[in-house]
């Protein structure tokens, strides 16, 4: 049988980062992994393509969703056709996982999957804010089988303390690891129970209909600086921007959480150029701050999709 672990956690809570230290774990084993994007556009995938496992990829929304199930489900099956040791599944940010164990032992292949359990990423830094205004947040922590508190190091007391507080409460039950980087102790991976166990045994899934995304065209004009301007002025009003981008100064990836831009360098290949993937939700008034950016730096920003 093939084991399967499935990572979940909100946007920004460095799922990729902590995915990429998980494999480490299993550099002796056949690998696959599934990764699921909630936009048009792959990103993760592309910052995983050096983990040298057989990939597949659903986007345009959650897999637990039943407009993405099948396409998730033939994945699935391709992956198992190559026999893997073991499978690691991604889920997008704005996923709700209530229904990841009927999801596992209804599959046709159901027989070759050893489901391990959910781990769920929490950022140490902005939990308790995407928690008050992203209701798929608390159903990450309900399905879970192990929460781990990441971006520690840039978390102060009081925000570790909290962040504690909101996943105790609404789970006594499970196991709490603080980290940063996405690092990972094996003996995490032990503390896993076989059968993830819902708060209030649901197993329907609830679409939020608050989560919203946008594509935002950019003209290779742009130069860094203009770009981190842009950038700046949109990402506090959004969850979480990412995408590879063809400026003057060469390619870079581009990776907003809240307030915080990040804009690397990008040597390797990225197919999509120069689309980012805005995502938000209630509260956050993403559509108005992209109108108003996007008119000041108009000759720059193609569209808005």
């Amino acid at each position: 049988m093939t084991k399967l672990y499935v990572i979940t956690g909100f946007l920004g809570a460095g799922k990729t980062t902590f995915l990429k230290e998980l494999a480490r774990e299993f550099q002796d084993e056949k690998l696959a992994v599934l990764v699921n994007e909630f936009g048009k556009e792959s990103v993760d995938s592309k910052l995983l393509s050096d983990l040298g496992a057989a990939m597949e990829e659903v986007h345009s929304g959650s897999i637990f969703c039943a407009c993405r199930v099948e396409q998730f489900s033939d994945a699935l099956s391709r992956l198992l056709d190559d026999s893997p040791d073991t499978i690691l599944v991604e889920t997008s940010g704005l996923s709700d996982p209530t229904r990841v164990n009927t999801l596992f032992s209804e599959h046709p292949k159901a027989d070759l999957i050893d489901y391990q359990g959910c781990l769920c990423i929490a950022d140490a830094v902005r939990f308790e804010k995407v928690y008050a205004t992203a209701m798929v947040c608390g159903k990450q922590l309900d399905v879970c089988n192990v929460v781990i508190v990441n971006k520690t190091d840039m978390a102060s007391d009081g925000q570790k303390q909290r962040t504690m507080d909101i996943i105790k409460n609404r789970r006594p039950d499970v196991p709490v690891y603080m980290t940063s980087y996405g690092k990972i102790q094996p003996e995490w991976l032990r503390s896993l129970d076989k059968m993830p166990t819902a708060t209030k045994g649901v197993s329907y899934h609830v679409k939020d209909i608050s989560l919203q995304s946008r594509i935002i065209v950019i003209n290779n004009t742009i130069t860094k600086d203009k770009l981190q301007k842009f950038l700046m002025s949109v990402a506090p009003a959004s969850y979480r921007i990412k995408g590879f981008v063809q400026l003057q100064e060469g390619v870079f990836f581009v990776d907003a959480v809240g307030d915080d831009v990040k804009i690397t360098p990008w040597n390797k290949k990225a197919e999509t150029l120069n689309k980012l993937v805005v995502l938000a939700g209630k509260g956050l008034p993403m559509l108005s701050a992209l109108k108003e950016a996007s008119r000041d730096f108009d000759e720059y920003i193609l569209s808005v999709e």
